[in-house]
């Protein structure tokens, strides 16, 4: 049982379920027909009850223990963590470690599976599939989700609209009733994406949520259901900016909806771009200890300006680290450039400090950061598993020193990057005295045509 270090995963340790959408009809028919002859009953079964543990009314700390899930299940530890591997494997369940004062615990963040269409064009997925059913059940399960709209070339639609059915009064129409509107704003439509990566929470300091449950319920009378309903929001706001739980409750208090007694998220992540762009552009966070702490050593030795970079990479948050770059440029943190930097935070698997060392490559090239050169680093960084700083140092050292083109730097197609001139050349090329006193007669000549036409 060493292999899945029986000695920290115990039955008694805890688990939370964090939903990434939602599991809807659509989505257990796919994944009883293409993913359980890869799952297996057990890893099955282990999704599919995560998705009912997920939590309504509960907070982190009334969190269950693994226990009740291999109870429900029926199976031991040992079978419980080969079914949770086995979802993982298929992108169905993402796992965290946390440890606060109750003790350590497990985070499952489940997402929902592959559409029809992502899973067939898959390579392993439909591969993997294919060997486990047989080539006879696999063109079935093909052409059971193969959809096709040749059969409507050449139709005519008669479809009947909503009004020409049912009948509404000319006033109702125009006015909506009061009871209708006042029940439709008490509903709130969340346009998330259901597969954006998950905060890394080892990387993050721990948030005391039951203080923050405990004094925006009494100060601002929010329920904690709300607070649960906008974690993934703070959680992204406290690992960007850095921002503690006293400060939290403050930005939360002072941007809530105070008629309905609920966090306004869009209000919450304007106030705090604002209090941070106040308080970058005036001073920024300063490293006490310049000592250079142990780092991992690439191909050849690391020199120190390269140790005291990865030193303040680790050490800052995005946002400080940006207005630092910016400050030590003379320059000044913007709007946009703030929420490109949070948009990458949030939309991909680089870690604060790996984005911290993008930041400082980008900024050494242009004057601004832009979403598009950030995304494409982003992409070339995942592709290639950079995972640390010190490996994102490398890899732009790696491509900056490519051969052909030594001063290759990243870029899109939109954009094109001046290279560097080189001085020396310019200034030994002496031009020849023919071409001078040419460029000066064509000068005289042309100053006596001006001087002619103004007369």
């Amino acid at each position: 049982m060493s292999n899945f270090e029986s000695d920290k995963f115990t039955p008694l340790v805890g688990y939370w379920c964090l939903p990434s959408g939602h599991l809807n009809d659509d989505d257990r028919h796919v994944l009883t027909d293409l993913y359980l002859p890869i799952l297996g009953t057990e890893a099955f079964s282990l999704y599919l009850l995560l998705w009912e543990k997920l939590p309504n009314k509960e907070v982190v700390t009334q969190r269950k223990s693994h226990a009740e899930l291999m109870s429900l299940l029926g199976i031991d530890l040992k079978r419980f963590y080969e079914a949770r591997i086995k979802t993982e494997a298929l992108g169905l369940i993402r796992t965290y470690q946390k440890k606060d004062s109750l003790g350590p615990y497990y985070i499952y963040q489940l997402f929902e599976p592959l559409s029809p269409d992502e899973f067939f064009k898959d390579d392993l997925m439909s591969i993997f599939l294919y060997e486990q059913v047989g080539e006879s059940k696999y063109h079935l399960l093909a052409d059971k989700y193969a959809h096709s709209d040749l059969i409507l070339q050449n139709s005519h639609e008669i479809t009947k609209d909503f009004l020409e059915v049912f009948q509404l009064s000319n006033s109702d129409l125009i006015n909506t009733p009061t009871e209708v509107k006042n029940t439709q704003d008490s509903f709130e439509v969340n346009n998330t994406d259901n597969k954006k990566p998950s905060l890394n929470e080892e990387e993050i300091p721990q948030l005391d949520w039951e203080l923050i449950s405990d004094r925006i319920q009494q100060l601002f009378r929010i329920h904690p259901d709300n607070l649960l309903e906008n974690q993934e929001l703070i959680l992204n706001l406290h690992a960007f900016y850095g921002l503690d739980e006293i400060t939290l409750i403050d930005l939360i208090g002072k941007t809530c909806d105070i008629v309905n007694n609920k966090i306004d998220p869009a209000r919450l992540k304007k106030a705090v771009q604002d209090r941070f762009e106040k308080n970058a552009n005036i001073s920024v966070k300063q490293q006490a200890n310049t000592e250079s702490e142990p780092v991992e050593q690439s191909d050849g030795q690391l020199n120190r300006a390269d140790q005291l970079l990865l030193k303040q990479a680790r050490s800052l948050r995005p946002a400080e680290f940006l207005a630092a770059q910016k400050q030590k440029s003379g320059g000044f943190t913007g709007t946009v450039e703030s929420n490109a930097l949070r948009n990458m935070a949030t939309k991909t698997y680089l870690s604060p400090a790996v984005l911290n060392i993008m930041v400082y490559y980008i900024l050494q090239t242009s004057p601004t950061l832009t979403l598009p050169l950030m995304e494409t680093m982003a992409n070339d960084w995942q592709q290639n598993d950079v995972k640390t700083p010190e490996q994102a140092l490398k890899r732009i050292n790696d491509f900056q020193t490519k051969s052909r083109n030594p001063k290759r730097r990243y870029n899109n197609k939109s954009r094109k990057v001046e290279q560097a001139t080189d001085w020396s050349k310019v200034k030994a090329k002496v031009p020849a005295q023919k071409n001078q006193k040419n460029e000066q007669d064509d000068l005289q000549n042309r100053l006596k045509r001006l001087r002619n036409k103004d007369n």
